[in-house]
Parts: C-alpha cells; structure tokens; sequence
C-alpha cells in the first residue's frame, strides 16, 4: 500500500483547488470546501498562498451564506495572466513564438525568418532576442514567465541525448543537445522544455478537442510536410516511449527489401516527403492532382492501420504543408483506403490549427513549471 508523506497530501490538494479555480474562476473558500470535501482550514490555508503568489485575487466582492444567512463570503479570483510560459516553434526557415497564459491563450506572438539552424552558436542571440522582447510583454500583463517550451523539426532520442534534424541533400545528422540547451538557458536564465515538433503540437490539437467538449483520451496525430511525423496522446498523456521516438513514423516500412544509410531519411518519410511528391507529380495538373491524392491516401491509411491495430485508438488527425494543398481530396482517399484495409472506422479529420508546436510547446513547459509554482 502506497504512503503519502504531509508534503505529498499538501501538494495533491493544492493541485485539487487549482484545477477547481481554473474551472471556476471565481469562487470563495466555502464553495471550493463544499467541491473538494476539504476542511475549511486547509481550503483557507491553500486559498491564502495561492493569493501571495498571485494566482488569485479577492474581488472585493462577497456572497450570502446558505440561505442568506451568515457571514458574507468573499470571493477569489483566478488570474489566468498570474503565470504565463513562451512557445517557440522552429520549423523551416521559420521560426515563430507565443506567449501563452495558464488557459493555453496567446498573449502575444512574433515571428522571424532566418537560415541559422537550431544547433548553430549564431542562433543563440536570435533566440535571446525573442525571449527579451516577450519578457517585456509579459511585464505589461504583470506576469510571470516561468519557462520556455521549443517544438523542433527533428527526432529527440533523450537516452542518447541527441536531436537527429534534417541536412542538404535530404540526408539526417545527430546532433547532441544537451550543450545547446545549457547554452540557451545560461543566456536567458530560464528552464527550456525540448520537444518534437509533432509531439507539441499534439498537445495542443489535444487541447483544442478537450475545450470543444469533447470527451476523449487518446489521439493520433500525423503531420505531412517537409516530412512525415506522429504524435500519440494515450489516457490524456503525451507518450513519448523507451527513447522519446514514439510517432517517428518515417521509419515505418512496408518493403522487405528497404535499406537505410545511416543519414538517409526512413522509407515512409521517403515516400511522403513533400520533395518527393512535387517531383514525381505535376500538381498543376488535375490528373496528377488526383493520383498523388490517392497515392498519399493509401500511404497514410497503411500507417494508420498499423497504429489502431496495436493501440485502438479511434481519434486521428491529419495536418502539415502537403495535406494542405489539398485536404479533402486527401482525407476522402485516406478513408477510403482504411475502410479497404480494416473493419474498423476511426474518426479521422484534418487541423489547419495555426502555431500548434508553439502553443502545444509552451503548455508543455507550463505544466511541468507550474508544478513547482504550486508546491512553493
């Protein structure tokens, strides 16, 4: 049987009364005791360090007791600008950063273009520019930035502490980010969450459904662009598996005789990349149109199937720049195809959902900064 030390009971009723006055922005002590079963006392105990840290405010309101009788009760606000985290997609040429606060909602957002990778010395002053301009929005807002979350175009494998991130000549190259991380956080003096592009902006697809009310716990996310990428949320949990490559789906395969160089790109990635695709088909051409359509339909629906085989998953969504050339077309083969293949009948629809990586990013580092927030 598992024990609790004080400390740990402190901290699951402090994360209980978070989550209560995130959904009820204004409450007061009595009503959060009546929705948690807590004592007054330590309801009083949690509302008070939540107030000095800023996470809520007293209105200068109040509410009758029960039946209009009693003292009045004063009511808490929640402060959804109190703590806010920085979103940085880095995907291209492009890179683009949010400022997101404890609802996931863009406070404010900038965006660049530059040929400086990621692992570059030269893409540290860029980065510590970014960081220093949201910095001074978030002093408007009277915020408190606790981290940065980066979505990048790459594998993280984090047993090897390497980022393997596309080269010239559509080849791979592992690079170690553990150094280029400390270089970054030394210059701005903040924590930094690393993360795959596609994981993040699972996330923040994810997040998108639940706000919409729907009541789901697992996702597939595949994103088509440059090349082929996964996410995989399961019981409302990014999974990111033994090495963090969980969703790497460029190296799913379906030729026996397939061999990879040790810098080539996976088979999957090779037949879904955009540059393969815009070489093999002439997309001006209404007939082209048509087949790469269907060829990308039929890719798409081989993976899919190999994923709800193993996990039943029945939500999944489809993005990225090659979908988007032409979704309809796209999504209607990619049913087509999985409705030939298996029995089953996932929901599969397409997201357009601009900046997904950076929001899903920041809501990442959010999380993992805010559990510290609230623990003091």
């Amino acid at each position: 049987m598992k024990s609790f030390l004080p400390n740990d009971i402190k901290d699951e009723n402090r994360k209980i009364i978070f989550d209560i006055v995130m959904q009820n922005p204004e409450l007061a002590k009595v009503e959060i005791a009546e929705k948690t079963a807590m004592s007054f006392v330590t309801v009083s105990k949690i509302i008070n360090f939540f107030e000095e840290i800023g996470l809520l405010t007293a209105t200068g309101e109040s509410r009758e007791g029960s039946g209009g009788l009693g003292r009045k009760r004063t009511v808490y606000r929640f402060n959804e600008n109190s703590y806010v985290t920085v979103g940085i997609q880095i995907i291209g040429n492009r890179i683009t950063a949010l400022l997101i606060n404890l609802y996931s909602k863009i406070i404010d957002s900038y965006s660049i273009e530059t040929d400086i990778p990621f692992y570059s010395e030269q893409f540290i002053s860029i980065f510590e520019d970014i960081i220093l301009r949201m910095k001074n929005v978030a002093k408007k807002t009277n915020s408190v930035v606790l981290g940065i979350g980066i979505g990048v175009d790459g594998a993280i494998n984090t047993r090897k502490k390497t980022i393997r991130m596309r080269i010239q000549g559509n080849k791979e190259q592992d690079y170690n980010y553990e150094p280029i991380i400390e270089n970054l956080i030394n210059r701005v003096d903040l924590p930094i969450f690393l993360e795959n592009d596609v994981n993040a902006s699972t996330v923040a697809e994810f997040r998108n459904l639940e706000n919409s009310g729907q009541a789901l716990t697992d996702l597939v996310h595949i994103a088509v662009g440059d090349g082929i990428g996964g996410g995989l949320i399961i019981n409302k949990e990014l999974h990111r598996g033994f090495n963090a490559s969980a969703g790497e789906l460029e190296y799913m395969c379906f030729d026996p005789e397939y061999r990879r160089s040790p810098s080539s790109v996976g088979w999957l990635e090779s037949k879904l990349g955009i540059q393969h695709l815009l070489s093999s088909y002439d997309l001006s051409s209404q007939s082209d149109i048509e087949a790469c359509a269907d060829y990308v339909g039929k890719h798409l629906a081989l993976a899919m199937i190999n994923i709800i085989s193993v996990l039943d998953i029945d939500q999944i969504i489809i993005s990225g720049k090659m979908v988007a050339l032409f979704p309809e077309r796209i999504l209607e083969r990619t049913r087509y195809y999985v409705g030939q293949y298996v029995e089953w009948t996932p929901t599969i629809t397409y997201s357009d959902s601009h900046h997904s990586t950076a929001v899903g990013a920041a809501v990442l580092s959010l999380q993992h900064e805010m559990i510290k927030v609230i623990s003091g």
